[in-house]
């Protein structure tokens, strides 16, 4: 009955929305991107917007409405038709955060159920929800059709790409963003930290530059997708409109500096326009905040594009003379950088409709320009590095031709001490030849001090430091470290009724079948004890190592041994302890809880893999 209430409702509202553009949701919606709706660049007001014509708005479908840049406000409309017979609740998400002014009316009947006005020149507590994105919750009545009319305005561009959310659908897409979007920010950030860090022990100054050029890409991301706004001024505003353009501006001119570090030192006819036009762009980024913001706009994004193909050319010349790896990174950065504001420019000025939300070839862009970035820097301190490594080779073989002759002229004054000198370096080449052998030797016997006669394996004194070892790596790099403690069930039987011999051979089987099952280089098997195994799994979680001891505890049960016509069937008993590494100077931690988790397994019935701690 309300389905029918409800097209009799759409008929009586269709007086005042026309053929707005409808779109049907219900309990099974999830979220709906690039929904069409339609606009009008009419001077109405809201109620105007409300119940004017259809003659007045025009409709676009499948795309995000691009206007480029204009003074006019846009109204945008659209119908949603809730099918359900409860309230829906939705979001909707516009997918733009620098658009200066969002106002958002609902109406229901001819009664407004929501105005809110959201953007970037207005405080972040006027959102409903506090994040970067330009957000609208908004609750959908029982089998209901209502209009939805959104007021853009912005000056520094009109792009308008709108979709519909259920709201965990939402979290979830948001969280792979702000996964994806948080590498690539953070490790643009750590490139820079790690330039920054390497200008502080080098004092070169390229690598302060170049840190600086990573910041400012970084915050140019920031930005872009709204975290600034949302993390640095949350009360201001006004401070937004004037980000991004000052950061394209210092950005381009900080690669100048950069190229001048890295180039040869050679003279070119462009030099000096290349160099005043530079310090021009420089100093306009002082002045930019008073023109007005479309004249702002405008300078920000044409300007640097400028002066970038101007840092190109003069790149492309020095290059041209005698190409070098920095070079050829650092053009490869200057040229990245350039498409990415080339892109911006075609988007903010709707040259061209590539119908792509969240600006995903700025992300790749910036991406490549920050690893080409890195690359030529390091590069370049390598071989400077190299070069000043063979100057002072040079100058210590000019030094030792110099006492050469110093050591002929004495030859004669000297010679009886030359030759006592030269027997006591012909005893002392004799000595460290020996000390070398003897060297040579002990660390053969300490090979074979670490490994166990019967199996070939790691002994217990290896395992010991290996240990060590894998608990520094843990704790340097924040992995986890796994220990697996195997033991043979019921050896004592095996041994009283077949002998020590078929014993050894059980050991020894154990130890080949564990070995069979370790594939990665840094794993490791070693003897404990008598019947014992541990093995060590640097960078393996729990689970992972609770499924290979599984793996060995199933492969040793369905193994045979055959010993003089005699087959031999056992088991073993494992336990499992996995952590991160926090205390480096409690090594027997890890096997201690490893043992206690096999004396549980044992204890248990046996035949069976037990992981610390023991949930009973």
């Amino acid at each position: 009955m309300k389905r029918v209430w409800l097209l009799l409702y759409s008929f009586v509202f269709i007086s005042f929305t026309a053929n707005a553009t409808q779109i049907t949701l219900d309990k099974h919606f999830k979220h709906l991107v690039n929904i069409p709706f339609e606009y009008s660049l009419q001077p109405f007001t809201a109620e105007q917007a409300k119940l004017t014509s259809n003659q007045q708005w025009q409709q676009l479908s499948e795309q995000s409405l691009n206007l480029g840049l204009t003074n006019q406000a846009v109204w945008l409309r659209l119908q949603l038709v809730n099918a359900e017979n409860s309230e829906l609740p939705i979001l909707l998400s516009i997918d733009n955060p620098l658009l200066d002014k969002v106002a958002v009316y609902h109406y229901f009947k001819q009664n407004r159920l929501l105005f809110k006005e959201i953007g970037d020149v207005l405080p972040l507590n006027n959102r409903q929800i506090n994040t970067e994105s330009l957000l609208v919750k908004l609750t959908l009545p029982p089998a209901s059709q209502s209009t939805l009319l959104l007021r853009v305005e912005s000056l520094d561009g009109v792009r308008v790409p709108l979709s519909l959310w259920q709201h965990d659908e939402y979290l979830k897409d948001k969280s792979k963003f702000n996964l994806m979007y948080g590498l690539l920010v953070g490790f643009i950030l750590s490139l820079a930290v790690t330039c920054l860090v390497m200008f502080g022990f080098s004092r070169k100054r390229y690598f302060a530059l170049s840190g600086s050029i990573l910041i400012t890409l970084w915050l140019l991301l920031i930005y872009l997708y709204g975290f600034g706004y949302r993390y640095f001024h949350p009360s201001l505003p006004s401070l937004q409109q004037l980000a991004v353009p000052s950061m394209l501006i210092l950005t381009t001119c900080l690669f100048k500096l950069l190229f001048e570090q890295l180039r040869l030192p050679t003279k070119t006819a462009l030099q000096p326009l290349h160099k005043w036009s530079n310090w021009l762009l420089f100093i306009s980024l002082f002045f930019i905040w008073l023109l007005p913001t479309n004249i702002m706009l405008y300078y920000s994004l044409i300007a640097p594009v400028l002066i970038m193909l101007l840092h190109i050319t003069a790149l492309g010349i020095d290059i041209k003379q005698q190409r070098t790896q920095p070079l050829s990174a650092l053009l490869c950065s200057m040229l990245m950088f350039l498409t990415a504001q080339i892109y911006l420019i075609i988007v903010v000025f709707d040259i061209y409709d590539f119908n792509t939300r969240g600006l995903p070839f700025v992300y790749v862009s910036f991406l490549i320009c920050s690893l080409s970035l890195s690359f030529a820097t390091i590069k370049h301190f390598l071989i400077e590095r190299d070069a000043q490594v063979t100057d002072q080779q040079c100058k210590i073989a000019q030094s030792e031709a110099q006492d050469a002759l110093l050591q002929e002229r004495l030859a004669l004054q000297e010679q009886a001490r030359l030759d006592l000198e030269a027997n006591i370096e012909e005893r002392t080449f004799e000595l460290q030849v020996t000390l070398r052998e003897l060297e040579d030797k002990n660390r053969a016997l300490e090979q074979i001090n670490m490994e166990d006669p019967l199996t070939q394996i790691k002994n217990r004194r290896y395992f010991d430091k290996k240990l060590v070892m894998d608990l520094r790596r843990s704790r340097r790099e924040q992995t986890p470290l796994s220990v697996v403690m195997l033991d043979i069930d019921h050896f004592k039987s095996i041994n009283d009724t077949y002998g020590h011999l078929i014993g050894d051979q059980t050991i020894r089987a154990v130890a080949d079948i564990i070995k069979s099952h370790l594939k990665r280089p840094l794993d490791e098997v070693a003897r404990y004890g008598g019947e014992e195994f541990v093995i060590l799994l640097p960078n393996t979680i729990l689970g992972g190592a609770v499924e290979i001891a599984e793996k060995i505890r199933q492969a040793i049960m369905d193994a045979t041994i055959t010993v003089a016509n005699t087959q031999i069937k056992f088991t073993i008993s494992a336990g499992v302890y996995s952590a991160i590494a926090e205390d480096i100077h409690n090594p027997g931690l890890f096997t201690d809880c490893a043992d206690k988790a096999l004396y549980h397994a044992k204890q248990s019935g046996r035949n069976r893999v037990v992981s610390f701690p023991i949930l009973d």
